[in-house]
């Protein structure tokens, strides 16, 4: 639902087209160039709360499944599918980098992901396995970058909207007060259709403001709780795998 659509049953709609036909044309720009930007914050907003919703779902079902396995890096092995985890997205791009250094070592990938690791085997040192922390830090702040995508819109949205409203206010009472000095009439009956139709443009600037400021703030919310959730899935990862791998 598009936000002006949404606020327009508070006002009398009549009253509210009157407004606007009588804007001037730098004013009723204006109000589109708003209901433009409203359909597009809407849509971010939506579109985000989905994401979320589903990366936090599928991130909760993982930390379930993994955490359910007797070895860390066994999960790999089953091709199970996570659509939208950014924790499992993790967990793949650290078992990957794993793999790659267990062929460097010569060692059976198969043996090494679906087991415990005999003594026998190689070990991988403490570069080995600082490499994969940066790997995982790395890729922790891609999901970051991915999560905050398009939100940055809506900040900005809060705050240029009411700018842009109130531009059109003034431009529309300037025409007004510029009219009244041609016709040399300074009456009510005047200057009212004039100022009325240039404070719709205020009125659409925070209609659009505020859904977006409420929206910002509940998403920025969201991503905190999935940045730490991925911090926190990071050292857990890790102190699996150093177990796992340095056997110490």
């Amino acid at each position: 639902m598009n936000t002006m659509l949404f606020f327009l049953p508070m006002f009398s709609q009549a009253d509210l087209v009157d407004a606007f036909l009588r804007a001037n044309t730098a004013g009723k720009t204006l109000v589109v160039l708003l209901f433009i930007g409203s359909v597009v914050a809407w849509s971010i907003m939506v579109t985000k709360f989905r994401e979320y919703r589903r990366a936090t779902l599928e991130s909760k079902r993982f930390l379930a499944v993994y955490q359910g396995e007797p070895y860390p890096l066994a999960l790999i092995l089953k091709h199970q599918s996570f659509p939208g985890c950014p924790l499992y997205i993790m967990y793949r791009t650290a078992c990957r980098t794993m793999h790659g250094l267990i062929v460097a070592r010569g060692i059976n990938p198969t043996e090494w992901f679906g087991g415990q690791p005999t003594d026998s085997m190689p070990k991988l040192g403490d570069t080995d396995m600082k490499i994969v922390r940066n790997i995982i830090d790395q890729t922790v702040d891609e999901q970051v970058i991915q999560l905050e995508k398009n939100v940055v819109v809506l900040a900005t949205a809060v705050t240029a909207a009411p700018f842009i409203g109130l531009m059109g206010t003034v431009w529309g009472v300037m025409d007004a007060f510029g009219g009244l000095a041609i016709q040399g009439t300074a009456t009510l009956s005047a200057v009212a259709p004039g100022i009325s139709g240039s404070l719709i443009a205020t009125l659409a600037g925070l209609i659009v403001a505020l859904p977006s400021l409420i929206g910002y703030n509940m998403l920025t919310s969201r991503i905190r709780i999935l940045s730490t959730m991925m911090e926190h899935f990071a050292e857990e990862l890790m102190a699996d795998l150093e177990r796992h791998s340095l056997r110490k």
